[in-house]
């Protein structure tokens, strides 16, 4: 864990390691298979922690250890966990590489690790403050040396050592290369390949793994008692537990096939209404308009069903009652985003969403400037930058006042549980929600957003949130809290309503801190404010048959129809014509294409 070299071959590669301690050390056990987690690694163990310096799995991954990063640390204990056993949970995971990326390290002593994971080698740094991830040639040699042992002058020595081996005209072989980490150095003890500094620390063992496609061997010269072992670990591939691989993995997709059969609540938009739609046409041929609800909400276009823009409801909400939000054209760039959001005050994390959509279409909570102009690289759309609501709870709040009325209603409440994992100290959070009915079915696009977190390993009952916003089609799980509408929430919410010019019919999506507070009016955010469009989401509550739902919906549905006919009556507004609706559809439809 003290010098470690890499060196390509036609076939595979070599990754050898010089392994320098104090002799008061625990003598390493010798290399050995093991099996955990439906994955075999083959590598020595260390007798005091039982970690490891080097490490292989039967897939052709290969991780290697040095102490130190890039100067000589000052030890300040006591650390969280040994260095061997970090590097046992990243080789462990399905993707050590971005398992790495996403691992909290703090309380972690310094260290370089060289990885080869997936035909990749990559150089990863942990300086006690931050990473360092350097993306290395494959086809070239390397030589490392720990910051912890050996200065600059040390290290430029050591490298030309290696330089003078490489250009010998004899092939580099494991032999060859065993040689090298045996007598470089020209029997310099102090910094030479093998060190022995004044009988107090010393090389203790050489291990060589040579890696091809059929398999892994390694060689483990213990110097202490000048042994040598030999393993070796059959390569064998393992299929992911991903919905990427659904067809090699059949009764995994069976499995989502049948969650969803048997829970509406995961059924098609177009299937759950379908049954319904005589009522809206004949709601429609009352009105004389198949979309008379355009006059629920005068001053929301559409009446909020669709293509609104959710930066000009909050225009004509009291600010005090949203999160602070920017709005951006699609193609705007980075410099002048950078530079609005100095002076504007707004740090990260934000929440990043288009300014038009719903149901969480590409709703992201961005934390910094790299994910950020990831974000608007890929964003075909007009967007908004929002600050991020710490609140932990959100509801959704469904109100409707009907016009020439003095009170307003609350005809439904949700609440959203949001997609959260506990760990149990041994599973990657990838494993954890397959386990989960629910965000089995999130899976897919979490691959895609959540990448490197997914191979993180959760301490036994840590708690990590996911999907920090309470979307349905983002894996929260909805709870219909309609019970807990009471005189004083009503009184609140009618209040707030009233200051939204117009707004008669539609749903608000609320962060707060506790319902008491809610209740009152005190510390809460409107995320969200919705209209003509809102669904009374508490249907989604998988307590509720389809049947309530559908109740549920026909009774909003004619509470809408109320407020559109007394608006269109009392004010003379007129109704959106067939042809200004179906452009419409037409138009929300294009829509949903471009953010799909």
């Amino acid at each position: 864990m003290c010098t470690v070299t890499y060196i390509p071959a036609k076939e595979g590669y070599y990754l050898t390691s010089n392994r320098d301690e104090s002799i008061n050390r625990a003598q390493a056990i010798p290399p050995r298979e093991y099996e955990e987690d439906n994955i075999k690694l083959l590598y020595p163990k260390d007798a005091d922690k039982n970690g490891t310096w080097i490490a292989a799995k039967n897939n052709g991954d290969a991780i290697v250890l040095l102490n130190g990063a890039f100067i000589k640390h000052a030890v300040q204990p006591p650390y969280k966990k040994s260095r061997g056993l970090v590097l046992m949970d990243i080789i462990k995971a399905d993707y050590p590489d971005r398992f790495y990326k996403a691992m909290d390290l703090d309380g972690i002593e310094p260290f370089t690790i060289v990885l080869y994971v997936s035909g990749k080698l990559q150089e990863c740094r942990w300086d006690g403050e931050r990473k360092h991830i350097a993306a290395l040639d494959k086809t070239k040699p390397y030589i490392w040396s720990s910051a912890t042992l050996y200065d600059k002058m040390a290290i430029a020595k050591r490298n030309s050592w290696f330089n003078e081996w490489r250009k010998l005209s004899y092939a580099k072989t494991k032999e060859g290369i065993l040689h090298f980490h045996r007598f470089g150095g020209a029997g310099d003890l102090k910094d030479g390949l093998v060190i022995d500094r004044d009988g107090k620390m010393k090389t203790m063992s050489i291990t060589n793994l040579s890696v091809t496609p059929l398999g892994t061997t390694m060689t483990y010269n213990d110097l202490k008692d000048n042994k040598q072992y030999n393993s070796k670990l059959a390569a064998e591939p393992r299929l992911e537990l991903s919905v990427g691989k659904a067809k090699k993995l059949p009764l995994l997709a069976l499995r989502i096939f049948f969650i969803k059969l048997f829970n509406w609540e995961y059924w098609p938009f177009r299937v759950v209404y379908l049954p319904i739609m005589p009522y809206w046409f004949w709601l429609s041929l009352k009105a004389r308009s198949l979309f008379f609800f355009n006059t629920s909400n005068p001053l929301i276009q559409n009446g909020g069903f669709a293509m609104e823009s959710k930066d000009l409801i909050y225009s004509l909400m009291p600010d005090y009652y949203y999160p602070r939000t920017l709005w951006f054209k699609a193609g705007t760039g980075m410099a002048h985003i950078q530079e609005t959001l100095q002076v504007e005050n707004l740090t990260y994390p934000i929440i990043a969403k288009p300014d038009i959509g719903g149901r969480g279409v590409l709703v992201k909570k961005v934390h910094n400037d790299e994910e950020l102009a990831a974000y608007v690289k890929n964003i075909k759309v007009d967007y908004l930058l929002q600050e991020f609501v710490a609140f932990q709870k959100e509801v959704g709040i469904f109100y409707y006042r009907v016009p020439g009325e003095e009170k307003g209603h609350i005809s439904g409440i949700v609440g959203k549980e949001f997609l959260t994992v506990t760990g149990d100290g041994t599973s990657t959070i990838e494993q954890l929600l397959i386990r989960n009915s629910r965000y089995l079915l999130q899976l897919r696009v979490l691959q895609d957003t959540h990448r490197e977190v997914l191979q993180q390993v959760l301490s036994a009952g840590e708690v990590h949130k996911l999907v920090p916003y309470g979307n349905h089609a983002r894996g929260a799980k909805f709870i219909d809290l309609s019970h807990l509408i009471s005189k004083q929430l009503t009184n609140t919410i009618d209040n707030i309503c009233r200051q939204v010019p117009e707004f008669y019919f539609g749903r608000l999506d609320v962060m707060y801190n506790t319902w008491e507070e809610l209740s009152e009016g005190k510390n809460f955010s409107i995320v969200e404010l919705n209209g003509a469009g809102s669904e009374p989401t508490h249907i989604y509550d998988p307590q509720h048959s389809l049947w309530f739902a559908w109740s549920e919906i026909i009774r909003h549905w004619t509470l809408l129809y109320r407020i559109s006919r007394l608006n269109h009556d009392n004010q003379g507004l007129d109704y959106m014509t067939y042809r200004q609706g179906r452009e419409m559809l037409k138009n929300n439809t294009a829509y949903e294409k471009l953010v799909s």
